[in-house]
């Protein structure tokens, strides 16, 4: 057993082969009834050891969000007591860049505490790396008038000053930390970047994910509103509410707002079905991050964003066959918040794809305007002012196939001495070659940002005059021009 003694006191972890690892560490107090929507609070020093061999509680959440959300949704047991951290490192007496990870399930669903990111892959890489969670849902995203906006995000601002206060002790340097996520996670990393309260980071990681889930406050009053009239009380109750009363009423909100797109009602939450998301506040987000990545305020670091080559495979399971026209309808709501109507948009995508039928049109319209468009829409934006590096996972496949959203974080994450059986069975299936390709490419990035492709050759930066990105197969690593550059010119008003 390992004994550390942080700013709030001693800990004990253990040693797990040849890394010592310390789970659910708080990195703030405890999520009460009467400061539930209140900033993060310190955490109360302790005396004594407290031990740091067992994972602390999650976030309060119920699935959601179809079956890409039932995937994420975590198993682990909710508590109050769930802004925590866990870290493992591979010796303490170093100074060892740092990964800071956050999860992702829609800004409502996940943990920091599950098993895929749990393996321990980048301490045995000789990276100190760090898991935590933070308010999701309601808790951390419902806008209340008096209450500070966007805790969910404020709550990883503290996870990372606590970082920055406490990784030497673990042999991690506090002036080389990685901020990474995936899916939400990179929602929150591609939003963190444009909050002035949040540099604590020296490069940011965006995987499958950049800025289309950011409200207005106009915007986040409907969801607000609509929660307060389902439940039936007004805001004040929300403080003492019993927690599952909250979570179902929170359950009912995003799932209709997920499977039930309704411009009129929703606003521009239609665009990802997220109800629960970031707005702009003058406390903690002035501007939308894209504005910030032309002109700030903006955390101005060397950055790697990417997705996966079919985003929308798993969300459009879903659905059957579908007609142009149920294509058509289905997406009018989710493209009137940016001035175009459903049959404009798929008339575009009929033109530009001749050879996809209709479900392979509804792959790439939504998974354009989530995840593709506002990815290279953000790289582009932020490589006219810092070392930018763009990928694709996955092949191209025809009718929109191909790596699906998630399909790579088993082998961001793989380690050659997990147990498979331990992990969920999407994960399980993992080739050894490419799994340790693609770690090597994050960490490279992570440890010294120095990046190149299977024949050798420098990974460029992505701007307009090299647009070129990594494209990770299962074969190799090619720099080629970027897929869906072109794509962006669809989206069009008018």
């Amino acid at each position: 057993m390992t004994l550390v003694t942080i700013d709030s006191g001693t800990i004990r972890g253990f040693a797990d082969g040849p890394i010592e690892t310390f789970l659910g560490i708080p990195y703030a107090a405890p999520i009460v009834p009467g400061t539930r929507f209140e900033a993060a609070r310190p955490v109360a020093p302790w005396s004594g050891i407290r031990e740091a061999t067992q994972f602390g509680a999650i976030c309060p959440q119920v699935p959601t969000y179809g079956p890409v959300g039932r995937g994420a949704t975590s198993h682990h047991a909710a508590g109050e007591n769930f802004l925590t951290v866990n870290v493992r490192s591979a010796d303490l007496s170093g100074k060892a860049p740092v990964l800071v990870w956050v999860h992702g399930g829609g800004y409502a669903v996940g943990s920091g505490n599950e098993p895929v990111i749990q393996t321990g892959a980048f301490a045995r890489s000789g990276i100190v790396e760090v898991t935590l969670n933070y308010r999701l849902g309601a808790l951390g995203f419902l806008s209340l008038e008096g209450r500070p906006e966007n805790r969910g995000l404020t709550d990883i601002i503290a996870a990372l000053h606590w970082v920055r206060r406490n990784i030497a002790l673990f042999g991690g340097d506090p002036e080389q930390v990685t901020l990474a996520g995936r899916s939400a996670g990179g929602f929150a990393v591609a939003t963190l970047m444009a909050m002035p309260a949040a540099g604590l980071f020296a490069r940011a990681f965006i995987q499958s994910g950049a800025t289309p889930a950011i409200l207005t406050p106009q915007d986040a009053a409907r969801t607000t509103r609509r929660m307060l009239d389902r439940l039936g009380v007004a805001a004040d109750a929300l403080e003492s509410m019993p927690l599952d009363r909250l979570l179902v009423a929170q359950r009912e909100i995003c799932d209709e707002s997920y499977d039930r797109h309704d411009f009129d009602r929703d606003g521009a939450v239609t665009m990802v079905g997220i109800p629960f998301q970031p707005i702009i506040d003058p406390a903690t987000l002035p501007v939308h991050p894209e504005r910030a990545a032309a002109d700030g305020p903006m955390t101005r670091v060397p950055v790697m964003i990417g997705t996966t080559s079919a985003e929308y495979l798993t969300h459009s399971t879903v659905h059957g066959q579908l007609t142009t026209a149920d294509v058509a309808r289905l997406i009018d709501p989710r493209v009137r918040p940016i001035g175009l109507t459903g049959e404009t948009i798929v008339a575009r995508y009929r033109a530009a794809l001749p050879d996809h039928d209709g479900l392979g049109l509804w792959r790439a319209i939504a998974g354009d305007l989530v995840f593709q468009n506002p990815t290279t829409r953000y790289a582009r934006t932020l490589g006219l002012h810092q070392p930018v590096f763009k990928y694709v996972f996955g092949p191209l496949d025809s009718n929109e196939t191909g790596a699906a959203h998630g399909a790579e974080l088993g082998l961001v994450w793989w380690n050659a001495a997990t147990d498979r059986s331990t992990l969920p069975e999407r994960y399980r299936a993992v080739d050894p070659v490419l799994a340790s390709r693609v770690h090597e490419i994050w960490r490279c990035f992570i440890a010294s940002e120095t990046l190149v492709a299977s024949d050798g050759a420098r990974w460029p930066d992505y701007t307009s005059a090299d647009g070129r990105i990594g494209w990770i197969t299962p074969t190799d690593t090619q720099l080629v021009p970027d897929p869906f550059t072109e794509r962006l010119a669809l989206w069009i008003p008018g």
